[in-house]
């Protein structure tokens, strides 16, 4: 367990802050937050958890206050996502309560570009998932991200917010509408077998789409997408001729390369005798040369686009936030009476331990006493230890009860008794 002195810090960079490019250039897969968690707790030392989201790259630290989180963990990721740090900005930073409460709004999605979407409780819970798989001892931030689960949940099941699901993938689904209006004779390809592809085609298909095209590295998961809907399946290596084909195109792979160029867009307005071809973006890095944009007959939308329509739903569901609020308030005040308990164990601990190291101390003074005075002098002085850490442990123990320690209190606990000096062995004779 980890003493007063450790904190709670977050940093984000998200479609809050943060550009489109810089996002791209932050997007961590699953694999590289399993790796590059162990690194950066061996190199700051603490506990660290990763959200990465097509709108969000977020890091929550706990351990050993550093004044400059960033300027510590940034080249770490500078070095990791081979970067050059200044081109990657700087992010948000917020500590303590406020770092936690954050993150339950993020799992609420008060914090999501379409609020109210389903979709970022799956990805907290991904990211709980992955602190547990990594190779590291991180009991602190999964338990914050424990809390952070089950406020979404509850806001899920408690209010209205996420009602009338709107997720990145309905919102894709209401652009393409608006250009299309009708889907009955439009062919659907859907880059990547995701779950965020198939959330798509079941919004294109509740609005009336029937043809479908999967395209996918992994044929039988592509091609069990494709089955879902009635649909065709064609590997990554026919994506260009499947993008000839296709109307529309909604593009949702974890691919840290575009896998759709200018040039193979370009080819494909060619065969396609220049009539129109829609594309959304939704990937995490987008997966479309932004380039590709300029070329006539292709509409190409990303993340950022899909801002207006986002907006649109924000009206109606902004009723529900006191309720989600209430909710959060109380996963903060769980968390805080949780992280109060495990920061008072070690420090009764230790403080028992430094006033019974004092007592030891003072009788090892006293030589040439009799069996029966050391005796008499060990009951005494025990006797007066219990005594005066009575009030002391029973004060802090009342106070984690009642949710009333606050971290400084804790901390001038560990301060007027030099208790660091006391753990590191440079306490005073």
């Amino acid at each position: 367990m980890m003493p007063a002195s450790s904190s709670l810090k977050l940093l984000t960079f998200s479609h809050k802050n943060t550009s489109l490019t810089e996002r791209d250039r932050l997007a961590y897969t699953y694999d590289q937050i399993v790796d590059f968690i162990p690194r950066a707790n061996a190199e700051l030392g603490g506990e660290l958890g990763i959200v990465s989201t097509c709108n969000r790259t977020e890091f929550y630290r706990y351990g050993p206050t550093l004044d400059d989180l960033w300027a510590e963990l940034g080249p770490l990721v500078a070095d990791f996502k081979d970067l050059d740090l200044d081109s990657i900005g700087s992010p948000v930073g917020k500590r303590g309560v406020e770092a936690a409460r954050h993150l339950f709004r993020v799992s609420a999605s008060l914090e999501s570009m379409a609020l109210g979407e389903n979709e970022i409780l799956g990805q907290v819970k991904d990211a709980h998932r992955l602190i547990l798989e990594a190779d590291t001892d991180s009991s602190t931030i999964e338990r914050l991200f424990q809390f952070a689960v089950r406020a979404g949940k509850d806001v899920r099941t408690d209010t209205a917010l996420c009602e009338g699901t709107v997720s990145v993938s309905s919102v894709a689904v209401d652009l393409a509408q608006k250009i299309f209006g009708d889907f009955s004779d439009r062919t659907i390809l859907l880059l990547g077998a995701g779950e965020t592809a198939e959330t798509a085609a079941q919004h294109f298909s509740a609005d009336g789409a029937s043809d479908f095209l999967v395209v996918n590295r992994s044929r039988d998961r592509g091609a069990a997408l494709a089955d879902k809907f009635n649909g065709r399946f064609a590997p990554l290596d026919d994506l260009q001729q499947a993008l000839a084909e296709s109307d529309i195109a909604v593009v949702a792979t974890g691919s840290q390369e575009p896998l759709i160029t200018r040039q193979m867009l370009q080819d494909v307005t060619q065969k396609r005798r220049h009539d129109s071809t829609f594309l959304i973006d939704i990937s995490n890095p987008r997966n479309v040369e932004p380039s590709a944009a300029n070329l006539p007959s292709v509409y190409l939308y990303n993340m950022d686009d899909l801002q207006s329509v986002v907006n649109a739903n924000k009206e109606a569901r902004r009723e529900e936030i006191p309720k989600v609020e209430s909710i959060i308030d109380h996963y903060v005040e769980e968390w805080e009476h949780w992280l109060q308990q495990q920061r008072v164990t070690p420090t009764i601990s230790t403080l028992a331990r430094y006033f019974e190291d004092a007592r030891q101390r003072e009788l090892d003074r006293h030589d040439g006493l009799s069996e029966d005075e050391r005796s008499r002098l060990e009951a005494f002085s025990k006797g007066l230890i219990k005594k005066l850490l009575h009030d002391p442990i029973t004060n802090l123990r009342e106070a984690v009860d009642e949710n009333a320690l606050s971290s400084e209190e804790l901390e001038f606990v560990w301060s007027l008794y030099n208790l660091r000096d006391f753990e590191d062995g440079n306490h005073e004779d």
